[in-house]
C-alpha cells in the first residue's frame, strides 16, 4: 500500500460531522487520500468505487444525496465501513433536492457568475445545501471530508456557506486549492489552478480547518495512470496529497484500473 493510506480499524475511526463517533479526537491526516467523486451518481458508478475500494487502493468517496445512486451507495458504504465518506456537494450538472432542475444548466461557469451577481439564487442555493447535509446527516455515516462537483467549493459564496451548514463543530478535511498538473495538460485544468491560487487567501479566511494540500486529478478526468500517480508522491515526500478518481464502470474503465494497480504495488 502506498504511504499514508488508510487501513483497517484506524479506517473507521470518524474524525468529523454532526454524527456521535465523530465527537473523538481525530487522528493526523493521512499523507495520501486516494478519493472518488461521484457515489450515488448511478448504480454502476457506485459498483466501480465499492471494487476500487475492495481490489484497489481508494480510500475515499464523496457522497452526492438527491441522486438516483444515493440509497445504493449509502448500503454500500454501511458494508464497507473502512470506505471514508465525504460530502460531494453539486451545484450544477445533477439532480438538486429541492429545485426540479439548476436554473443554469450543467455549466459551473454559470453558476459561478449568478450565484456571484443574483441573491435570489443565493438564497435558493442556501436551502440546497442545508438540504443536502440534512440528507447526508440521516444516513448515520460519519462525513470525513468535503468538495464539491466542479470543484465549486472555491467559489467564495460557496465555501462560505458549506462552512455556515457543517458548523464550527466539523472537523474533517476540505479539498485543497493547490491543483497540481500531470505533464501534457489541459487548458482548462490550468485555468482551474490559475482560479485556486488567485482565489486561495479569500478562500482560507472561509475555512480555516484541515485540507489536502495537494490536489491532482483535473486534468484527468477519467484517465488516471498508476506510474504518474507513484511518481506524483516520489517527488513531493511528506505532502499531503489527494488524488481525485471517477471510477465509472467495473469494467474496461481508466481510473478504476490505476487504483488497482496502485494497490498491487504495495
Amino acid at each position: 500500500m502506498l504511504p499514508g493510506s488508510l487501513t483497517g480499524p484506524k479506517a473507521k475511526l470518524a474524525l468529523a460531522g454532526r454524527f456521535p463517533e465523530s465527537l473523538a479526537a481525530p487522528d493526523p491526516m493521512p499523507q495520501t487520500h486516494f478519493i472518488a467523486d461521484d457515489f450515488g451518481l448511478n448504480e454502476a458508478v457506485n459498483a466501480a468505487i465499492v471494487r476500487a475500494h475492495r481490489e484497489g487502493a481508494l480510500t475515499g468517496a464523496g457522497l452526492m444525496p438527491g441522486q438516483p445512486g444515493f440509497a445504493g451507495a449509502v448500503a454500500l458504504a454501511r458494508e464497507n465501513p473502512d470506505l471514508e465518506i465525504g460530502w460531494h456537494v453539486h451545484l450544477c450538472d445533477s439532480q438538486p433536492v429541492t429545485l426540479p432542475a439548476w436554473p443554469w444548466g450543467n455549466s459551473p461557469v454559470r453558476a459561478g457568475f449568478r450565484l456571484g451577481l443574483t441573491a435570489g439564487f443565493r438564497a435558493s442555493v442556501r436551502r440546497e445545501l442545508t438540504s443536502q447535509w440534512a440528507a447526508l446527516q440521516a444516513t448515520g455515516l460519519a462525513c470525513r471530508f468535503v468538495n464539491a462537483h466542479h470543484h465549486l467549493h472555491m467559489h467564495p459564496f460557496v465555501l462560505g456557506e458549506i462552512r455556515r451548514v457543517v458548523g464550527p463543530e466539523f472537523r474533517g478535511w476540505l479539498r485543497g486549492f493547490d491543483f497540481r498538473l500531470f505533464p501534457g495538460t489541459t487548458a482548462t485544468a490550468r485555468l482551474t489552478r490559475l482560479a485556486g491560487r488567485c482565489l486561495e487567501r479569500r478562500l482560507e479566511a472561509k475555512w480555516a480547518g484541515p485540507r489536502s494540500a495537494a490536489v491532482w486529478g483535473v486534468d484527468r478526468l477519467c484517465r488516471m495512470e498508476a506510474g504518474e500517480i507513484e511518481h506524483a508522491i516520489r517527488s513531493a515526500p511528506g505532502v499531503e496529497h489527494e488524488f481525485i478518481f471517477h471510477p465509472r464502470s467495473v469494467a474496461a474503465d481508466a481510473d478504476l484500473d490505476a487504483l488497482i494497480a496502485l494497490r498491487g504495488k504495495g
